[in-house]
């Protein structure tokens, strides 16, 4: 008996369709990978809440910082700052027109002190607030437990850059907490997509040593 070859002839249409069913394939794949990874940036988010909640059930963190960038950071701080009876709060980002009268205007502060509160008008993104953050805490004294609020998708991008650009003599450890977000709300999902690129593409720049 001989071995005989078969060999299976496409036409140009098949060959269009098996290309096309290939794709979508690899496009659904990499569409189901990245929301896999969207929702651990979530989980990882809620583990954190529930980390430091346990971590402060008795005591106060020594400072709250406040990363600015969307609507609903400060007043969760805020909220965090009541329960945990800690007035030291720094906001960081803060536009330059704004003060602590206009931040806080529309925020009960009831057993809280405002002059307690420090603004950062020198960070403009993420990178720079964990810069400013650092600086803020390396010129003050007293402050070791340190709470930085954010959203929840935001926080691993934050918790990533805080460990490449603290220095081994740096006595700070830092506890997290996230404002949820509304998966419901598609500018929330859209918000969360973008931020798995930016924590990859953060990730990158952290290893080549991009950033400045």
């Amino acid at each position: 008996m001989f071995n005989s070859k078969k060999y299976v002839f496409e036409t140009n249409d098949t060959r269009v369709i098996r290309r096309v069913r290939n794709f979508l394939l690899t496009l659904l794949s990499s569409f189901i990978l990245y929301t896999i990874i969207c929702l651990i940036l979530l989980l990882v988010s809620k583990h954190e809440n529930q980390s430091t909640r346990e971590t402060f059930y008795k005591r106060s963190p020594d400072l709250i910082v406040v990363f600015t960038g969307d609507s609903g950071r400060i007043p969760y701080a805020i909220g965090l700052a009541k329960e945990f009876k800690q007035s030291n709060i720094l906001i960081s980002g803060v536009h330059s027109k704004n003060n602590v009268n206009r931040i806080v205007k529309d925020i009960h502060l009831e057993n809280l002190n405002p002059n307690f509160l420090d603004l950062d008008y020198q960070a403009k993104n993420t990178y720079e607030n964990v810069v400013r953050t650092l600086e803020f805490l390396r010129s003050s004294k007293g402050f070791q437990d340190v709470l930085v609020v954010s959203h929840d998708y935001h926080l691993l991008r934050i918790k990533a850059i805080l460990t490449d650009k603290m220095k081994k003599k740096d006595p700070y450890k830092f506890y997290f907490s996230g404002v949820n977000s509304d998966l419901s709300n598609l500018r929330d999902i859209k918000i969360l997509y973008k931020e798995v690129f930016k924590f990859f593409r953060t990730l990158a720049y952290l290893a080549l040593g991009d950033i400045d």
